[in-house]
């Protein structure tokens, strides 16, 4: 079974949101990149994308996406295929996520990062969520799954 653990949002001043969530629900930061802060609380990651240099969110504000992790990607991600989700990635999109979490040496993914899986998809309203490994939800996310 699949559990929804992250929500991100696209704001134009990822610090002053990220304050925001600290101070008034005291969500601790667990990773800064160039184009996000990564908050949580220990189960629910909170991803604040900068709408202004993050590839994925330029321009737009609010929720952007949500995501789940699974313990067999490929089999969400069939189960959402067969129930009218649409992938929706790129390869250029993948290799930036991994340059920007600092996952790349030498324009090469590294090999610890190989084991993370992250699928990107719309569902049958056009709403975007990830289904991800555990891997990539101790990485990215920092969550203790």
């Amino acid at each position: 079974m699949s559990k929804l653990r992250h929500i991100a949002i696209a704001v134009s001043n990822t610090d002053e949101s990220a304050r925001f969530y600290e101070q008034a629900f005291g969500l601790k930061r667990v990773r800064e990149s160039t184009s996000a802060i990564l908050l949580s609380d220990g189960v629910i990651s909170l991803a604040i994308l900068d709408n202004r240099t993050s590839h994925e969110a330029l321009g737009e504000n609010g929720l952007h996406h949500f995501g789940f992790i699974a313990d067999d990607v490929a089999e969400a991600a069939a189960s959402a295929e067969a129930n009218g989700a649409i992938y929706a990635d790129k390869a250029e999109n993948v290799s930036k996520r991994f340059a920007n979490r600092g996952d790349t040496e030498n324009g090469e993914v590294k090999a610890a990062a190989r084991q993370q899986d992250q699928r990107k998809y719309l569902d049958p309203n056009g709403i975007k969520f990830d289904i991800v490994n555990g891997e990539h939800a101790r990485n990215s996310w920092r969550l203790n799954v």
